[in-house]
């Protein structure tokens, strides 16, 4: 008697055309926020971007005396995404409020980390445009940067609302 084998499961693979490479936090709590925003608010589809997802967002492009390997290994990335697809005009920058690994750096690296700031929320803005600076330096011509800052909102701050700096 011949047996069926259960069916495999397959998934959609999706045309990758992106115009963005986007750099934000992979705190879980966030995520849908950050899905939603990108999809509804800055117009951009699965495989119209390319996401970089890691602990605190850009805090590792910022601090690169502090953090050498954080910042070599992500700024080769954004490099490598830059040589490879020719059709990438925007990076996008999001930072968090409430940001843990921003706590946990503040922690590690103790008050130089704040740098003559009062709040993590100001050195997290901040970072996001020192991050702009350093980028527009990797980037050709004609590739725009934005930022943006995620505060918590609404009722009992279950809500995520975008700020643009």
């Amino acid at each position: 008697m011949n047996e069926q084998s259960p069916a495999i499961p397959r998934y959609a693979l999706v045309e990758a055309r992106p115009l963005a490479i986007v750099i934000h936090c992979s705190d879980p709590r966030f995520q849908k926020a950050f899905a939603d925003f990108i999809r509804g608010e800055l117009g951009l589809h699965d495989g119209e971007y390319i996401p970089l997802v890691v602990s605190g967002g850009v805090a590792s492009l910022s601090e690169p005396l502090k953090l050498p390997k954080e910042f070599k290994f992500m700024k080769e990335r954004i490099e490598l995404f830059l040589e490879r697809f020719d059709t990438i005009r925007r990076i996008i920058l999001i930072n968090h409020e409430d940001c843990r690994h921003y706590e946990a750096l503040k922690d590690l690296l103790g008050r130089i980390f704040l740098q003559r700031m009062e709040h993590i929320s100001e050195k997290q803005r901040s970072d996001l445009k020192t991050v702009a600076r350093t980028l527009l330096g990797l980037a050709a011509p004609g590739i725009g940067l934005e930022m943006y800052y995620a505060r918590l909102g609404g009722v009992a701050s279950k809500e995520v609302v975008f700020e643009k700096l």
